[in-house]
């Protein structure tokens, strides 16, 4: 006997991010040595980061009542959506994932991804509807380069619900200050320049991220395959241009000398 799930189960109007790891096969790859044993350290690493993905977006017990919000995890892609009239659920979305791509810097992983608004069903159980497969386009025929397309429509859905203590136009504001627009003409979450304000410590942690950062291009810019190595030539022009305007400043410097030395070391490509 066939059982129906059909228990008025129908479509929501959802904003769904769909985040996919780079270079996944090479990390699983890491996490075994040569002669067949297992690379504990590798498999340390990429657990952790995949724990913190699933930490930063995953709502807490207390907030999990009060949020439309539902996160599903599989191998190297993570999905996360909720309800269109969320309120400021699009800016918190973009902070989400400014974490996860600054806390994958940090641990020399990148990611790419796609964010749609439309028909989708996303519970424990079940997670399917034209919204995902726009957010799967998005970051696969999309994104092209280490990052998260952020299409116009959802800085518009994200204005439209806006934090009660917002107008409609500072929401905007906050929005736009975690993207960057491309040459293309698309925007993407930032993560190159106002990640800064996300550390933990901004002053202190900001030349230490460009670090890790110019350590991530300059490995990928020695790779031989175009079509790996034209992400990395991506990130370069953003990163250096990020490091140009900080090192244009630097001879005003008067702060913590460290900091300022710091920055004085990053290259520039």
């Amino acid at each position: 006997m066939v059982h129906s799930v059909r228990d008025a189960m129908n479509y929501e109007n959802r904003i769904v991010c769909f985040l996919d790891i780079l270079g996944f096969q090479e990390l699983i790859n890491n996490t075994i040595h040569k002669n067949g044993t297992d690379n504990t350290d590798e498999i340390d690493n990429l657990i952790e980061a995949l724990t913190n993905i699933r930490y930063f977006v995953q709502p807490s017990e207390e907030y999990e009542k009060k949020t439309s919000k539902q996160v599903t995890q599989f191998s190297d892609c993570i999905v996360f959506s909720f309800l269109i009239s969320e309120e400021s659920g699009v800016f918190y979305a973009l902070l989400e994932i400014q974490w996860i791509l600054m806390n994958l810097v940090f641990k020399k992983i990148l990611c790419r991804g796609g964010i749609a608004i439309g028909k989708l069903i996303h519970t424990e159980k079940f997670l399917f509807g034209p919204a995902l497969i726009d957010a799967y386009h998005y970051e696969s025929k999309c994104a092209n380069y280490p990052r998260v397309i952020v299409p116009e429509e959802i800085i518009s859905v994200g204005k439209r619900y806006c934090a009660r203590h917002h107008s409609p136009d500072i929401e905007e504001e906050y929005i736009i200050n975690c993207l960057g627009k491309d040459s293309d003409g698309m925007y993407y979450v930032d993560y190159f320049r106002s990640i800064q304000s996300e550390l933990d410590e901004p002053y202190y942690d900001y030349p230490l991220y460009l670090h890790k950062l110019s350590e991530i291009i300059d490995k990928g810019l020695q790779a031989t395959n175009p079509a790996i190595r034209i992400k990395y030539l991506w990130m370069k022009e953003k990163y250096n241009s990020v490091v140009k305007d900080i090192k244009k400043n630097l001879d005003n410097w008067d702060g913590d000398m460290e900091v300022k030395e710091a920055y004085e070391s990053l290259p520039i490509f």
